[in-house]
């Protein structure tokens, strides 16, 4: 029974977090709102991954090294979505909760892109 209870948070909490995201009650109006969100955090991270290359243009070093984590965290981004897909796919909401991974995902690099390079 703890078992059960317990492996039901797992499911209920992310579904929890992509209505959070957008709590709208048509599924066109969510889908919207988790595509802005989504654009949004993209924007936010390809500014700071800009403001990186202007800030050490004279480093190809780490320039390079940087475009190498770039390349390797999409093709993570895009591997742990596709699970989210797969794993939802019987589901009505497979939708918002890959595009809540993407969210998800996007926002901590751009967290991390703040704390390492950009402080």
């Amino acid at each position: 029974m703890k078992y059960f209870l317990f492996s039901l948070l797992f499911i209920v909490s992310p579904l929890t977090h992509a209505q959070a995201l957008c709590p709208m009650t048509s599924a066109e109006a969510q889908q919207s709102c988790l595509d802005e969100k989504l654009q949004s955090a993209i924007d936010h991270m390809v500014s700071d991954l800009t403001i990186i290359k202007r800030r050490h243009a004279d480093n190809k070093a780490l320039l390079k090294s940087l475009e190498l984590s770039q390349q390797t965290w999409d093709a993570y981004r895009k591997t742990q979505c596709l699970n989210v897909y797969q794993t939802w796919q019987k589901h009505q909401n497979q939708t918002a909760m890959t595009a809540s991974c993407a969210i998800e995902l996007t926002r901590q690099r751009h967290q991390f892109l703040q704390n390492y390079y950009l402080k």
